[in-house]
């Protein structure tokens, strides 16, 4: 008898097909017979860890052997290593979730970033014993060494000088739609479609505040399909940003032979599976694993970086309160291209630079439990990754009178700064980590 009994409890547990729909596709009901509205609101509290290394282009010329890379032949352009860099941030995040017909949704979501610390150091022997150690003595980017090795030379505002930043960030308005159903036709599987505005409410991040508003309006558009089979739901998303430069923001248009204005769009895309071993449809609890890999590309624009902090801090304690001389009578050259025609030339410049494209994968663990119809808890990891690339990327401008050189004003681009864009002196991220771990607790009217 115990046996039969275990045998049914595994059937009815592992082979339901009426269960709730994977959370990335699930969308929130009203106006169903005997339940006009539905309100759920959720709680997610998440802590983010970046690690990056930083390092810079430099040409030995004709310098043999070169003064960082004694293994290095003159004429090479190598990537030195200077900075490590490491942030976390923490974040609060409620969302109001409301039914406005059937399987249509509006959710509204308030960011709030309770810390958000980050630091920039040299970069020391990078974790290995027999590795030159990059100090003040050694790195290009360091006033004792970096004005004999460059002409521009930038210095950079390094730990414990930077901001630590909280605040309410950008708020995100959704419309969540599934045109197609499993729970309405078993047959089907379930689609999902999802049109979120952001708009630029949180206090723009800028040199010396707090704030930790990106200055953009935002426009997403997702769309994410999924089919149970047994007690495991497969599914697939993909999805495209476009971000518009607001009012106040860093991402301004001075006009001239300028590349980018804003970051550039981005592409998402999610595979993975969401698998229910137990469901109880009478009493709603349900526990739930889900799992799967996903991939951003980041398309080349102008956007905040690692260094945007350091970068704005140092041009602005140097070059406008006027003492922008170092001991060795070199002036800090992290200011906006001088020779264009444009009204910000010359001034200190913002920390926005032009970010090269570049590709985030991530892979992420998660587990959560409907305790019942009304109430959710749920947690997750995830571990992601950057590819290498340019921080510190703007073309100096463009050609137009087609002689082979940019050498008239209107033919610069005002956003080129010769210190961090000129081939040489580029800045460039590597080996980046991104660890995350999450919890967030759901209730439902």
């Amino acid at each position: 008898m115990k046996l039969k009994f275990c045998i049914v409890f595994v059937l009815c547990a592992f082979c339901s097909s009426t269960a709730l729909a994977a959370e990335i596709v699930d969308v929130i009901d009203a106006a169903e017979p005997g339940n006009p509205i539905d309100v759920r609101l959720d709680v997610n509290y998440d802590r983010a860890l970046r690690r990056s290394k930083i390092t810079r282009e430099y040409s030995c010329y004709n310098e043999a052997p070169c003064p960082l890379t004694p293994d290095t032949q003159a004429g090479q352009l190598v990537n030195v290593k200077e900075l490590r860099y490491e942030r976390i941030t923490q974040r609060v995040t409620p969302r109001l979730r409301i039914g406005l017909y059937h399987d249509l949704e509006l959710a509204v979501t308030f960011p709030i970033v309770v810390g958000d610390t980050q630091g920039v150091r040299f970069a020391g022997n990078g974790g290995k014993r027999n590795s030159a150690i990059i100090n003040a003595d050694r790195s290009t980017i360091s006033p004792d060494q970096g004005a004999q090795l460059f002409g521009v030379p930038v210095y950079p505002n390094l730990m414990p000088g930077l901001p630590e930043r909280s605040g309410l960030a950008d708020i995100d308005v959704a419309l969540r739609y599934s045109p197609i159903s499993q729970e309405r036709d078993a047959q089907r599987a379930t689609w999902t479609l999802e049109l979120t505005y952001t708009a630029p409410t949180g206090e723009v991040m800028k040199a010396g505040n707090t704030g930790v508003g990106r200055g953009v309006h935002q426009v997403a558009f997702s769309t994410a399909l999924s089919r149970s089979f047994s007690y495991a739901e497969p599914y697939v998303r993909a999805g495209f940003i476009h971000s518009i430069a607001a009012s106040g923001s860093l991402f301004k248009d001075y006009g001239d032979q300028q590349q980018y204005v804003g970051p550039g769009d981005q592409f998402h895309f999610k595979l993975g599976s969401e698998v229910s071993p137990y469901y109880d449809e009478i009493t709603g609890t349900k526990f739930y694993v889900d799992f799967g890999l996903g991939a951003v590309f980041h398309a080349e624009g102008r956007d905040y970086t690692e260094l945007f902090d350091a970068i704005a801090l140092g041009a602005r304690d140097q070059v406008n309160d006027g003492s922008n001389l170092d001991k060795s009578g070199q002036v800090n050259h992290a200011f906006f291209n001088p020779e264009s025609q444009s009204s910000v030339a010359g001034l200190a410049h913002d920390g926005i630079t032009t970010v090269e494209q570049y590709v985030t994968f991530d892979a992420h663990l998660g587990a959560g439990l409907y305790v019942s119809k009304s109430a959710k808890i749920s947690a997750q990891i995830s571990m992601g990754h950057d590819t290498e690339h340019f921080i510190s990327n703007a073309d100096i401008g463009r050609d137009l009178d087609g002689d082979g050189r940019v050498n008239r004003p209107d033919e610069h681009n005002p956003t080129y700064v010769p210190a961090l864009d000129a081939s040489g002196r580029r800045i460039r991220v590597e080996e980046t980590t991104i660890f995350m771990v999450g919890m967030t607790l759901a209730l439902i009217i």
